[in-house]
């Protein structure tokens, strides 16, 4: 009997968006990343070509979906996002995790999944996301496929998030130790991770994580959805009939476009506005809020701590005023060649797949 194909993949699967990365060929991965949205779809066709809004969408568990970006472009119904301390291992959570296999390639045989959950949420759901991945089979398809694409979890690793972060000073990409950054992590470190529901806040010691201290690692409505998008949103419905309509998901996709290339426009109908001014105001607040209650608070303005990481979504928001604050005990990425291409919200995933990859040399 032929020996079915593994996959080692690492999934971020988060409250604003997944990011997936797969490992390929030695020391190399493919990643996928987009929004955690969905909404329903028809996929129906007239066959009138480019004339057509061309669109992927996904079939599963007998429904059609549209995910990512695609569902404001495509369709503004019956929009659905699970945000929250009951989403890990659910149906949705799953369906996330399954789209972004199956993006990445994935057609069949088995997956080596590796998960994350908040540090203060970790012991609990942890037995939870292990239980109800290995549930059984996954079947989905994506637009074009002639037949579902069908595999099993041959194994379901979960970590706290910003243990992948921190992997990534440690660990090469084939999962080996990488002792010229090592130094990175040496004496207290703290890792500060910025997502769209949580900000958790991990304490390393010279490369070692103290367990005990997970269930006050992360504080709820702490991420860029309270502090951000939902702020933004409720200005941006004050605008004028033609924003009516708009959703957290356009809000979303403004934040991101404009971190990358600081254009914060958006436009609904004959309607323009740019949200530049606004989202330097809340991402300021977000960091004093972080400051305030985290930093100075929990770490004592950082006494005795020798770098703090950001990481995650919010981490490019906040990250020039945490610097102009605490100087240089917030570290910086380019200054580490591993970490110099790599974006704060793919570290964790990243990172888990060094962590996945060591793993599997050890059992070797």
């Amino acid at each position: 009997m032929a020996r079915k194909k593994q996959h080692t993949v690492s999934i971020d699967a988060g409250n604003g968006g997944v990011n997936a990365v797969i490992a390929t060929t030695k020391g190399r991965h493919k990643q996928h990343y987009e929004p955690s949205v969905r909404a329903a779809a028809t996929g129906d066709s007239l066959d009138l070509g480019d004339l057509e809004l061309q669109y992927q969408y996904v079939d599963w568990n007998g429904h059609r979906y549209v995910t990512g970006d695609d569902v404001t472009r495509v369709t503004r119904r019956a929009i659905e996002h699970h945000i929250g301390a009951q989403r890990y291992g659910n149906e949705f959570q799953q369906f996330l995790v399954a789209n972004a296999l199956a993006r990445l390639g994935v057609k069949n045989g088995a997956v080596d999944l590796n998960l994350f959950a908040p540090p203060g949420l970790f012991n609990d759901v942890k037995p939870v996301l292990v239980e109800r991945f290995m549930e059984g089979k996954v079947n989905i398809a994506l637009k074009g496929d002639k037949k579902p694409r069908t595999w099993e979890y041959s194994s379901v690793n979960v970590w706290p998030e910003g243990v992948g972060a921190a992997a990534c000073f440690i660990l090469d990409a084939e999962g080996k130790p990488d002792r010229e950054n090592a130094a990175a992590l040496k004496g207290e470190v703290v890792v500060l991770d910025a997502g769209a529901y949580t900000l958790d806040a991990l304490k390393i010691t010279n490369g070692s994580f103290n367990l005990e201290t997970l269930a006050s690692a992360t504080w709820t409505n702490g991420g860029l959805d309270a502090h951000l998008r939902q702020p933004l949103l409720k200005l941006i419905k004050q605008q004028g009939d033609d924003f009516n309509l708009m959703t957290v998901d356009d809000v979303d996709q403004v934040i991101r476009r404009g971190v990358l290339t600081d254009d914060y426009t958006l436009t609904a109908g004959r309607s323009e506005i740019d949200l530049a001014p606004v989202v330097e105001k809340f991402r300021e607040r977000y960091a004093e809020w972080i400051a305030n209650n985290i930093v100075d608070d929990v770490f004592s303005g950082l006494s005795g701590i020798n770098a703090v990481i950001l990481v995650g979504g919010g981490a490019s928001l906040i990250e020039d005023h945490m610097t102009s604050w605490y100087g240089d005990k917030i570290m910086q990425r380019k200054d580490y060649a591993a970490t110099r291409k790599l974006h704060p919200v793919d570290m964790n995933a990243v990172g888990g797949l060094r962590l996945a990859l060591m793993q599997k040399t050890a059992k070797k």
